[in-house]
C-alpha cells in the first residue's frame, strides 16, 4: 500500500470514528414515566359505559369532550371552538377541524352523531349520568363540522353535562352495543395500551396530538386502596402521584423528594338513605341519624379539621347562606325514633367502598358508634368499589350507603344528584320535582339562584341523605412532577411535566 493509499484509509477510519461518535452523542432521550395511584381501579375503559372520577381521570387522557372546565372552573374549548342556542331545544356545535383520532380515522360531526346515539340507544346499558341528565332527541349533521344537538326539552345547562361526554371513535364503536375491554380510540393526547384489571392501565403519549404531543411519554395509573400503601409507594418512588392522604399522614409526605398538596373540597360526602322502605320511609327517622352524628368530633379525629361540614348541598357560589350543618344532638335523636315506633331501636347496614374516599370505611365506622348510641345498631359493610358501584346503580344496596357527589359547581348538578333516578334513595317529593323540573328549563339566572335555594331548602327539611361534610382533596405528589390540583379532582397530566 502506498502513501497515498496508507492516508485514504486513515481518512476513512476517521470519518468512521467521527459519525459513529456523532450518532452516540446523539442518542434517544430517556423515556419520562409518571405513575399514579388511585383508591379505585377505573370502572372501564369504554367511556360509554363508565360515570365515575376515577375513571374518567383516566380515560380524559385517551378520549376527549366537546368542551372541559379549567382550574377555575369555567368551561373551555375542546372538539368543539364554540357553541349556543338556536332555540331553546337546539344547541349548536363548531367543531374543530382537522383532528384525527389514534385510529386515524378523521374526527367530524359523524362521531358526535355515533356518540349520542351509542350512549342513548336503548339497547346499550349505560350508567353514564348523561343519560338521565340530557333529554336527548336527536343529532343533526349540518356539515362537516357543525352539528345540532336537539332535545325533547330545554336544556339550559347542556354545555355542563356534555363535558363527561368522550367522544367516540366511529371507526372502532359504531355498531357496538355492549362495552369493550381490549381497546379504545379517541382523540386525546394519549393512546392507550394495555389495561390489567386491579393492577395497572398504561397509557403512551400520541405523537400526532392537535394540541402538541404532551411532555410526560408515559402515564400509569395503579389502583391501591389501602392509604398506608398508597404513601409507602410514593415514598420509595415507585408511585408520583396518590390521592386521598390521611390529614394525619401528612407529615411523612414532606420530604426531600416529596410533598404534600392540597385543593379546596369540591365533593359532597353523605350518606345515601333508602326513603322507599323502613325505616328510612318515615322522615323522623331520616332527620334522627342527621342528629345522631357528631361531624365536627369526626372531623377533628379522622380529617385532621380539614373538612367542611355542610346543610347546603351545592357547591359554592349556589350553596344556601342559611342552611347549617345538622347539630349533634343525642337527645332530639333518641326523641325523633321513638315518635317513628322505634323507641326500642333497630338495625340496619351500612355498605362502604374501601380507599374512594378520604377516611370512608373508618368514617363509617365511626358513625356506626354514634348511631349505636341512639339505639341503631349498625353493621359495617365495606366493598370494593366495583361491588359497591354494581350493589349501588342497581338499587341493591344496604339501607344505608356511604359515597360522594362530586360538584357541579353550577347548582343544579348538584341538586340532580338529589333526585332518585341520580343517588337511587327512592327519596320522592312532589315540590323538590316541580322546583327542580322548572329550574331544569329555566334561563334566566336570577330565577334559576331562586330555585337553586329553594331546593336546598327542601331537601335540608326532608333529609333524603345524612349531611356529612365537603372533602378536602390531599395528595402526595413526588418532587420530580410538576403538576397542581383541582377542585374538581380530576386529574390531568397531559399539561404536567417530569423532571430528573
Amino acid at each position: 500500500m502506498n502513501r497515498r493509499q496508507t492516508a485514504i484509509v486513515v481518512l476513512m477510519a476517521l470519518a468512521v470514528v467521527f459519525v459513529l461518535g456523532a450518532a452516540m452523542g446523539q442518542a434517544e432521550p430517556a423515556k419520562t414515566r409518571a405513575v399514579v395511584a388511585q383508591g379505585v381501579d377505573t370502572e372501564g375503559i369504554d367511556v360509554t359505559f363508565i360515570s365515575s372520577t376515577a375513571s374518567l381521570n383516566v380515560m380524559h387522557h385517551v378520549l376527549e369532550p366537546l368542551m372541559l372546565r379549567d382550574e377555575n372552573m369555567v368551561l373551555q374549548p375542546v372538539l368543539a371552538t364554540s357553541w349556543g342556542t338556536l332555540d331553546e331545544y337546539t344547541w349548536q356545535f363548531k367543531l374543530r377541524q382537522g383532528v384525527k383520532f389514534h385510529s386515524g380515522y378523521p374526527f367530524t360531526s359523524e362521531a358526535v352523531k355515533v356518540t349520542f346515539e351509542r350512549m342513548f340507544d336503548p339497547e346499550v346499558k349505560t350508567s353514564h349520568r348523561a343519560v338521565r341528565d340530557i333529554p336527548f332527541d336527536r343529532v343533526e349533521i349540518i356539515d362537516d363540522y357543525t352539528v345540532n344537538i336537539v332535545t325533547k326539552e330545554p336544556t339550559p345547562l347542556m354545555p355542563h353535562f356534555l363535558r363527561t361526554v368522550l367522544i367516540i371513535d366511529p371507526s372502532v364503536y359504531k355498531g357496538q352495543k355492549t362495552a369493550f375491554f381490549d381497546r379504545a380510540s379517541g382523540t386525546g393526547p394519549y393512546k392507550f395500551v394495555e389495561w390489567a384489571r386491579d393492577d395497572h392501565l398504561t397509557l403512551t403519549a400520541n405523537e400526532d396530538y392537535w394540541n402538541g404531543k404532551p411532555q410526560i411519554d408515559e402515564v400509569v395509573f395503579r389502583p391501591i386502596p389501602e392509604a398506608s400503601t398508597r404513601i409507602a409507594e410514593l415514598l420509595t418512588g415507585a408511585v408520583d402521584l396518590i390521592v386521598n392522604i390521611p390529614p394525619d399522614q401528612t407529615k411523612r409526605i414532606e420530604t426531600d423528594k416529596t410533598k404534600v398538596a392540597v385543593s379546596k373540597g369540591g365533593r359532597d360526602i353523605f350518606i345515601g338513605l333508602h326513603c322507599d322502605r323502613p325505616p328510612f320511609d318515615d322522615v323522623r327517622v331520616r332527620q334522627a341519624v342527621n342528629y345522631a352524628i357528631d361531624l365536627d368530633t369526626i372531623n377533628q379525629a379522622l380529617l385532621g379539621g380539614m373538612a367542611e361540614p355542610y346543610g347546603a348541598v351545592a357547591m359554592p357560589p349556589n350553596d344556601h347562606p342559611g342552611l347549617e350543618p345538622y347539630p349533634y344532638d343525642v337527645k332530639k335523636a333518641k326523641a325523633l325514633l321513638a315518635e317513628a315506633g322505634y323507641a326500642k331501636g333497630l338495625e340496619i347496614t351500612l355498605q362502604t367502598p374501601n380507599g374512594r374516599y378520604l377516611k370512608d370505611k373508618e368514617a363509617s365506622q365511626a358513625i356506626a358508634g354514634y348511631l349505636q348510641a341512639v339505639g341503631i345498631r349498625t353493621k359495617v359493610e365495606a366493598l370494593d368499589w366495583s361491588v359497591f358501584t354494581s350493589k349501588w346503580l342497581s338499587g341493591e344496596s344496604s339501607e344505608m350507603f356511604f359515597i360522594g357527589l362530586g360538584g357541579w359547581f353550577d347548582g343544579q348538578g348538584e341538586l340532580t344528584w338529589l333526585l332518585p333516578e341520580i343517588s337511587v334513595t327512592g327519596w320522592e317529593n312532589e315540590e323538590f320535582r316541580q322546583v327542580f323540573n322548572e329550574l331544569a328549563k329555566t334561563f334566566d339566572e336570577n330565577r334559576r339562584y331562586e330555585l337553586i335555594l329553594e331546593g336546598q331548602e327542601i331537601a335540608y327539611q326532608d333529609a333524603p341523605w345524612v349531611f356529612l361534610w365537603r372533602q378536602p382533596s390531599i395528595y402526595g405528589v413526588s418532587k420530580r412532577l410538576d403538576w397542581t390540583p383541582r377542585r374538581d379532582e380530576y386529574i390531568f397530566l397531559w399539561d404536567a411535566s417530569i423532571t430528573d
